[in-house]
C-alpha cells in the first residue's frame, strides 16, 4: 500500500533533496522539470515571491519514496487554482513516478490527493505520449481539454548516426546553410560550444531582449518572457552548469563576439529547447539556423532527442520529424470548480455549434442577403 503525505514549507522541500534525486536516478527519461533543482530554484525565484502556497506530495510505498509531485495554489478570481511547481513558463506537467507496473495507479493516487487543495487544477502542456494523459480522459466529467499543439521532435532512435538524420533535411536547406556558414567563416573563426562556466547574468538580459525583440517583430505574444522572476529562474538555473539538473547554454561565436544563443534543458535521454535567439545583425547569415544546425549535431552525436517543444513555427518543420500532442487540462477538484469546468465545456461546445452551422450555411448558399442601395427604400423621418 502506498501512502501519500502533503509537505507545505521550504524546511521541507530542503529536506527531500536526497531521497528527490535518489528518485529521479531510478526514473530513466525523466525531464529537468520534475527534478528537485527545478523545483527548488522555482520555489524561491518565482513562487514563493509572488506569494503561492507549497504543497508536495510525496507517495511512499513500504517507506521508500515512489513519487512527487510538487504544487503551489493561489486564489485567482475567488477560487484557489492550483499548478505544478515551475517557473510557470511552458513546462510540461507531469509527477515524477518511479516506473514500473504500478507506475498508473501511484499516478492516480498523487491525482485524487490534489483534490483538497484547491477548486481547480491547471495542468498546461500535458504530453499525451505520457502515462499520465489517460487521467483527464478517464475523467472527463471533472476535466475540460484545450489548447491542443503539437511539440515537434527529432527522435534519435530513427537515425543510426548524423547523415542519416542530415540526408532527410531537405537539399535546398542543407546548401543554403553550407553556403551562408562559408560565408561567415570568411569573416573569420566560428566556433560552437556548451558553456562549462556559470553564465553572467548580463548573458540572460542579453538573451531575453533579443528573443524578446523577435517575438515583437513577428507579432507574438508572450505573457512571461519579460517577468522579473523569469529572468531570475533562468539566472539560478545557469549559474552552476556543472549540476546535473541546470539548464545548458549553448553558442556560436564569429571570433569571440556571441552571434546566436540557446538555452536547454540537457536529460539523460533528450535535449529540450527551451529559448533561442540570435543577433540581427546577423540575419543575412541565418545564424540561428547555424547553430541548431549544431544543438542537433551535438544532440544526436550523444544518442539524444531533440525537443523543439510547443509550437508549430515553420522554422521546426524544417528539422523535426516527429509530432508528441500536447494539451492544456482544467480539474475541478470540488463542485466549485466542476462548476467552472462545465461552463467551458458549454461555452466550447456552443462555439463549435456556431463554426459547423456557418460552414453549413455556406456550403449551401444561405449567406446573409445584401439589398443593393439603389432598391432600398428610404428611412421614415
Amino acid at each position: 500500500m502506498a501512502d501519500v503525505t502533503v509537505l507545505g514549507t521550504t524546511a521541507d522541500l530542503a529536506d527531500l533533496r536526497e531521497e528527490w534525486e535518489g528518485l529521479v536516478s531510478r526514473c530513466p527519461g525523466h525531464r529537468l522539470s520534475q527534478g528537485y533543482r527545478w523545483s527548488s530554484v522555482a520555489w524561491q525565484t518565482v513562487a514563493e515571491p509572488r506569494g503561492r502556497g507549497l504543497h508536495i506530495l510525496t507517495l511512499r510505498s513500504a517507506g521508500r519514496l515512489v513519487g512527487i509531485w510538487a504544487l503551489t495554489s493561489h486564489l485567482d478570481k475567488g477560487l484557489r487554482l492550483v499548478r505544478q511547481l515551475g517557473a510557470e513558463s511552458s513546462e510540461y506537467t507531469e509527477p515524477l513516478v518511479e516506473p514500473g507496473p504500478l507506475q498508473g495507479k501511484w499516478m492516480e493516487r498523487l491525482w485524487k490527493a490534489a483534490r483538497p487543495l484547491g477548486d481547480l487544477l491547471f495542468m498546461p502542456h500535458v504530453r499525451s505520449d505520457s502515462p499520465f494523459a489517460r487521467l483527464p480522459e478517464e475523467n472527463g466529467f471533472r476535466c475540460f481539454v484545450d489548447n491542443k499543439l503539437n511539440a515537434p521532435q527529432i527522435l534519435s532512435a530513427a537515425y543510426p548516426d548524423w547523415q542519416t538524420y542530415l540526408v532527410t533535411v531537405s537539399n535546398s536547406h542543407r546548401s543554403s546553410l553550407r553556403r551562408k556558414r562559408r560565408r561567415l567563416c570568411d569573416l573569420g573563426e566560428v566556433t560552437f560550444r556548451r558553456e562549462v562556466t556559470p553564465v553572467d547574468p548580463a548573458t540572460i538580459d542579453a538573451i531575453l531582449a533579443l528573443k524578446q525583440g523577435w517575438i515583437t517583430r513577428r507579432g507574438y505574444d508572450n505573457d512571461w518572457l519579460t517577468l522579473r522572476d523569469y529572468r531570475d529562474f533562468l539566472c539560478a538555473m545557469t549559474s552552476d552548469p556543472h549540476d546535473p539538473g541546470s539548464l545548458s547554454l549553448f553558442v556560436l561565436r564569429l571570433g569571440d563576439k556571441p552571434v546566436a544563443f540557446q538555452i536547454n534543458a540537457v536529460g539523460e535521454r533528450h535535449v529540450e529547447f527551451l529559448i533561442g535567439c540570435h543577433d540581427p545583425a546577423w540575419d543575412r547569415y541565418s545564424t540561428g539556423e547555424l547553430l541548431m544546425q549544431d544543438c542537433l549535431h551535438w544532440t544526436l552525436q550523444r544518442g539524444l532527442d531533440y525537443d523543439f517543444r510547443i509550437g508549430d513555427e515553420p522554422y521546426k518543420a524544417s528539422w523535426a520529424r516527429h509530432d508528441c500532442l500536447t494539451f492544456n487540462c482544467l480539474v475541478g477538484l470540488n463542485w466549485r470548480g466542476i462548476a467552472v469546468v462545465w461552463m467551458r465545456k458549454i461555452a466550447q461546445s456552443l462555439r463549435k455549434l456556431r463554426f459547423r452551422l456557418g460552414k453549413i450555411r455556406r456550403s449551401l448558399g444561405l449567406g446573409r442577403e445584401h439589398t443593393p442601395l439603389r432598391d432600398r427604400k428610404p428611412l421614415d423621418r
